[in-house]
């Protein structure tokens, strides 16, 4: 599927989540460039579109998350299905680091790897 610069259909973010500032950060190991791994998110129903020349932010009703060069990410998670985030980037095969921090962004809350 093409991602334009208006976007691909899918979820959205649920209201009480587009308030929050970023709660979530990683890393991706090994990762295909950030316009692949956006396709690879839409394939699995997600939300996408191009954020900047080589940006993209992938969305769902949990969460949305910006993916950067070089195979980076932060966002907004729903804290209790941040394994899930870790659940749909091992289902791509992709190998992982996350962080979830407070909403005030003080405090370490979580950390996964995969």
């Amino acid at each position: 599927m093409e991602i334009t610069s208006g976007g691909t259909p899918g979820p959205r973010l649920a209201d009480h989540l587009a308030v929050l500032d970023n709660n979530v950060y990683g890393s991706l190991t090994d990762a295909p460039p950030a316009r692949e791994l956006a396709e690879m998110f839409v394939r699995a129903g997600w939300r996408a579109r191009a954020s900047s020349w080589t940006d993209y932010e992938v969305k769902h009703e949990w969460a949305c998350i910006e993916l950067m060069e070089p195979r980076i990410f932060s966002g907004v998670v729903e804290p209790s299905r941040t394994e899930e985030l870790g659940a749909v980037l091992a289902g791509f095969g992709l190998r992982y680091s996350i962080e979830l921090w407070s909403e005030d962004r003080t405090t370490l809350v979580r950390e996964l790897t995969g």
